[in-house]
């Protein structure tokens, strides 16, 4: 089964827009146990919306062929004009369906733009797909392999004797509606073997790293299991394995964990935030934290998670030495001999916020993010975290970048993966 995606807008490629329509429909596609081959994205243009197409067809020979985009009725929405030609095709106006249009503006106390009649023409040939969400139908054709070169080839394959184009909306909420409700039930319809794919998540380490302690494993399944490095944004590489085969990705997943389990935090669509929240609960712990340079960015991730409220007790952001003092009890001879910036005064922060909001776990945070306020002795990036558990404390230093923003993220994701690693490596849990 091959499956090609075409993603289409002049917005796409200026870059005003961002793609996530086609990460989107990977992902469902992913889940359901497919892949897609080919993807392309490609301006509002007529004769690049029909090349297109037809490369879909006869140069990848693709079975199935997703197309979102240019179903609106403005000037510069040309899909279904394409799909008409590109199959020989001619629509007729449907009254049913402009009565049903009329009606929803009517409800919404809109006048119905004129405009609008564009989307209440339907097709001779192919099938119309329901907008449950919105008012531009989708459309779907099939094509079949006439060529008995063609027809040969898909046989030998195994594959089926004609291919499926979708024509589908842009708008994200419309076309998520169509692929879940009418081209994915298709697509699983005639599956025969199903894509299994597996991620490991890791942080803190590099992917040059992380390929080095696993190279000769991705050497000797290289013909049976794609192995590929994710990195992401802040701190974060995922190795994803795919492959048809269940048995061998279980089997690589524990080899490849045995390797660098102590990077590793979770598995697919596993968050930080998450394993932290799950270990704090399943072990009935709360944790309290005192911010300066991250401004209550931790707290904000803390929250994220559902059900928050059993394990945070509270923060504090206390930017200035003065509030460090007066809402958390750090020391004013700590601050005028060591500085706001110093592992003595993380350290106070750390024990002071557990003690005062009541909480197994303290965390503090303090540095210099910058773009100013760094000395020789104290440049910007310079970052100390602090955490307080089980009468211990534990301090760690770090040089980031230049960079404000970056080092206010890279802050967070390190603190919450030393919590992470110290309640793992906790004997009592």
């Amino acid at each position: 089964m091959k499956i090609g995606v075409i993603t289409i807008g002049n917005e796409l490629l200026s870059g005003f827009t961002i793609d996530r329509n086609s990460a989107w429909i990977g992902q469902k596609l992913l889940e359901s146990g497919m892949k897609v081959h080919v993807r392309q994205t490609i301006q509002d243009d007529f004769s690049d919306i029909y090349d297109t197409l037809e490369s879909m067809w006869d140069h990848w020979e693709c079975d199935y062929v997703i197309v979102t985009g240019g179903l609106g009725p403005t000037v510069d929405d040309i899909t279904v004009s394409v799909f008409m030609e590109y199959f020989d095709d001619k629509h007729e106006f449907d009254k049913e369906y402009w009565s049903i249009l009329k009606e929803r503006f009517q409800r919404l106390n809109f006048k119905m733009p004129n405009l609008n009649k564009n989307q209440a023409y339907k097709s001779k040939k192919g099938q119309m797909i329901n907008n449950l969400v919105g008012t531009a139908r989708g459309l779907h054709y099939t094509k079949d392999h006439s060529s008995l070169f063609k027809t040969v080839k898909v046989a030998l394959k195994g594959g089926p004797k004609k291919s499926h184009f979708f024509a589908l909306p842009g708008v994200p909420q419309e076309m998520k509606s169509m692929m879940t409700n009418y081209v994915l039930p298709i697509l699983e319809k005639d599956l025969e073997s199903k894509v299994v794919c597996k991620s490991i998540r890791t942080t803190g380490v590099p992917e040059s790293i992380l390929q080095e302690k696993i190279s000769d494993i991705i050497e000797e399944n290289k013909d049976s299991c794609d192995i590929a490095f994710l990195p992401h944004r802040m701190l974060g590489v995922d190795i994803r394995l795919t492959t048809s085969d269940e048995k061998l990705i279980k089997t690589l997943v524990d080899s490849i964990v045995g390797r660098v389990q102590k990077y590793v935090y979770g598995y697919d669509s596993d968050k930080l935030e998450e394993v932290v929240a799950n270990l704090m609960i399943n072990n009935k712990l709360t944790i309290a934290t005192a911010e300066s340079c991250t401004a209550g960015l931790l707290s904000a991730r803390l929250t994220d998670v559902p059900g928050s409220s059993q394990y945070f007790n509270g923060g504090v952001v206390c930017y200035s030495n003065e509030l460090k003092h007066d809402l958390v009890d750090v020391n004013q001879k700590t601050l005028d001999r060591y500085g706001a910036v110093s592992e003595e005064t993380a350290r106070e922060l750390a024990v002071n916020i557990a003690k005062k909001l009541k909480s197994e776990i303290g965390i503090s945070i303090t540095g210099i993010a910058g773009p100013d306020g760094g000395t020789e002795k104290k440049p910007v990036g310079l970052v100390f975290v602090g955490i307080s558990y089980r009468n211990n404390v534990y301090i760690k230093k770090y040089n980031l970048t230049p960079n404000r923003n970056i080092n206010r993220e890279l802050t967070v994701i390190l603190c919450l993966n030393e919590i992470r690693k110290i309640l793992e490596n906790s004997k009592e849990i």
